[in-house]
């Protein structure tokens, strides 16, 4: 899966080739169609096994709050930028993955866990529904940061606040 992984958050769904993902695991292209089907079928598992290592860092995360103060949902963001920095191919990933959801079986599987993991930060924190939009644009914002490799602070939560804060004046002005 880490390769395929790999693979995928280079050129994304249209841009990767088997026999690139079968190279970089040292299997034959024919082993990987036997054990996938299709590159298509692959890249929603690679999708899949990336939305888990998320679930999993929030799981972590709220387990590791019961002993610590502060609201879980930082927590829980400060468990995915870690993620992020530990392994950038987790945003680029995401991003390609929403990226290929014109196509209606990635979109569907994409939106589902998607969905899925905005339940999960629902139900384990109990944030309203401003609360959990607020978590996820500010995830969305430290995915691209990574994605970017931006420098540093570009990647913690208190910049996608800083940045979610500037937004809102033009949102309440437009109303």
């Amino acid at each position: 899966m880490v390769s395929a992984a790999a693979e995928f958050a280079e050129s994304g769904l249209a841009g990767t080739r088997l026999e690139a993902i079968a190279a970089s695991a040292g299997v034959s292209h024919p082993r990987v169609v036997q054990m996938f089907g299709s590159k298509r079928a692959l890249f929603l598992d690679v999708v899949a096994w990336i939305f888990e290592r998320v679930t999993d860092a929030f799981a972590a995360a709220t387990a590791a709050h019961q002993a610590e103060s502060g609201p879980l949902l930082v927590a829980l963001g400060d468990a995915y930028r870690r993620l992020l920095q530990r392994d950038r191919v987790v945003a680029l990933v995401m991003l390609h993955a929403y990226a290929a959801s014109g196509d209606a079986t990635v979109r569907d599987e994409v939106a589902a866990r998607y969905l899925a993991l905005q339940h999960t930060v629902a139900d384990a924190t109990g944030a309203d529904a401003m609360g959990v939009r607020t978590f996820f644009a500010t995830g969305l914002l430290v995915t691209v940061s990574s994605a970017l490799a931006l420098p540093g602070k570009r990647t913690d939560a208190q910049w996608g606040a800083w940045v979610l804060e500037l937004v809102t004046p033009a949102v309440t002005r437009e109303r």
